[in-house]
């Protein structure tokens, strides 16, 4: 049984380590995601991005949106219209394709309705890089910019490791329970304070001998004796029991049949 409770607090250690990495991960990718601007677009020489910004203003078709930049070797394709989320404003999606022959720097590029005035909604910056490696600079998560992977794609991973190291802590948490049932113990996994005095619950039962007014020797978490408690109500499974005057109780102490 030692050797089982010292895996399970290995597994404990482990999981909290996971869940500290996995928090990270979606802080990490939600504060890149509000840093992240609208309308500033990076982008590599000969990289096609997905693009889409406000119409402000009534508009029929995709051809009735216009585009101007301000270098020959920025393209951009508008596929289609439709009402935006949040204020009813149509939006417009298309695609800007950058020429591998662009130089890098910034670029500007205004999107309207033909005839217009285009407003700032639809004027966007173009920051195109020399490299891979000074993109990636650009990366508003620091996940993705230093190990070049999503945060959301970690997130997951650790994710997986969290819920593998939980189900490992319960298989082992019923091996030990089990093993504790058989020698007449259980964990108090639930105490709460009443007119009758601190009362405790248990994973004991009738299947393990329990009756009711049986007496039962308390031990706190690091085994030494704690005061004893005498059970009000039984199941086939678990007990209620009142512990004895001026015994303080807590989740995790342990209850056993016979004083050790």
């Amino acid at each position: 049984m030692d050797k089982l409770i010292r895996r399970r607090s290995t597994a404990g250690k482990i999981t909290a380590f996971f869940c500290i990495l996995l928090s990270l991960s979606i802080i990490d990718a939600v504060i890149a995601g509000f840093r992240q601007s609208a309308n500033v677009i990076d982008i590599l020489p000969g990289r096609t991005v997905e693009i889409n910004g406000l119409v402000m203003g009534k508009v029929g078709s995709a051809r009735e949106i216009t585009w101007t930049g301000n270098s020959e070797h920025m393209l951009l394709t508008i596929d289609s219209i439709q009402k935006g989320h949040w204020f009813g404003d149509n939006m417009w999606q298309g695609r800007l394709t950058i020429d591998p022959g662009i130089k890098a720097g910034e670029y500007s590029l205004a999107v309207g309705i033909e005839g217009m005035k285009i407003q700032k909604p639809g004027q966007f910056l173009i920051r195109v890089y020399n490299d891979y490696a000074a993109y990636r600079q650009s990366f508003k998560s620091l996940i993705k910019r230093y190990l070049d992977i999503s945060p959301w794609i970690m997130a997951a991973i650790f994710s997986s490791f969290v819920v593998s190291s939980f189900g490992y802590i319960f298989f082992l948490s019923g091996k030990i329970e089990r093993l504790m049932a058989g020698q007449g113990k259980a964990v108090v996994y639930r105490v709460k304070n009443s007119e009758k005095g601190c009362e405790l619950s248990f994973g004991l039962g009738a299947g393990n001998g329990i009756r009711q007014n049986t007496c039962i020797s308390l031990f706190d978490e690091e085994g030494k004796p704690a005061g004893t408690a005498v059970v009000n109500d039984v199941s086939d499974t678990d007990s209620l029991a009142t512990a004895g005057a001026g015994c303080t109780v807590k989740p995790g102490y342990t209850v056993s049949l016979a004083v050790r």
